[in-house]
């Protein structure tokens, strides 16, 4: 299955398909609003056993998330143990019959699990992702803002190749116009200091779409508005104060 690109990512898409066929597990790491959730959910549909945990910021969450995940894909093992009964019932199981099931359940066929969202997972949390692994030779995707201690946590080990590790870059400043025009037109911006805005938003963002999306989004709203003109220095004011801790 051919999916169309996504916006300047060609390349990185084409990276990350290789290390998926590659078959081992890997590390995805790279700043907020860089877009690491975007390229690895839009590769999914080229890998229909993915299971993905939208939130790894526990075991337990992400434990429960790969049984719903499982039973989602009618797992024969899992739909044994629930039947026809509503997924809620996931939520009954003790988190010691969850990772039971899990365990047994990914002896059945073969599967990627995809933790998104890590945050610097504890060593018990850990330990127990790579005996599962290791158990169900299942590859472990994971997703983290850097590849060092403070967010992979005690997963990091289980990387120690490089060729284990993906970084995910900030746009060139040339892409990041690119797209930043582009966003302007889908968000219908149409000040006369267009250009300009462009331009520092840019400069501002340091070429991370996430950040340049949401200053653009804020660019359209009348607050930032003078004469047809955006007001950048408040704008860029408010964007530090309210969502710069998020993109750094």
């Amino acid at each position: 299955m051919t999916l169309v690109p996504i916006f300047g990512r060609t390349l990185e898409l084409q990276d990350l398909q290789q290390m998926f066929s590659n078959g081992r597990s890997f590390l995805v790491h790279g700043p907020a609003g860089v877009g690491k959730t975007l390229l690895v959910k839009h590769l999914e549909p080229e890998i229909p056993q993915m299971l993905y945990c939208r939130d790894s910021s526990s075991g337990q969450i992400a434990f429960r998330s790969l049984l719903a995940a499982l039973f989602a894909k009618k797992n024969q093992r899992v739909m044994k143990v629930f039947g026809a009964n509503s997924e809620n019932a996931i939520g009954q199981k003790s988190a010691v019959a969850v990772r039971g099931i899990v365990d047994d359940a990914l002896q059945e066929g073969r599967y990627w699990i995809l933790l998104d969202h890590v945050q610097s997972p504890s060593q018990s949390f850990s330990g127990a992702l790579k005996d599962l692994s290791n158990r169900t030779e299942t590859p472990i995707v994971a997703v983290v803002r850097s590849a060092h201690m403070e967010d992979a946590g005690f997963l990091l080990p289980m990387f120690s190749d490089r060729s284990q590790k993906y970084s995910l870059r900030n746009f060139d400043p040339a892409t990041a116009t690119e797209f930043a025009a582009q966003v302007c037109r889908e968000v219908q911006l149409h000040a006369l200091n267009r250009d300009e805005v462009i331009e520092k938003i840019v400069a501002y963002s340091k070429g991370n779409p996430g950040a340049i999306v949401a200053m653009l989004q804020m660019a359209t709203r009348s607050k930032y508005a003078a004469r047809e003109h955006v007001k950048l220095a408040p704008l860029y004011i408010d964007f530090r104060l309210g969502q710069g801790t998020i993109y750094g």
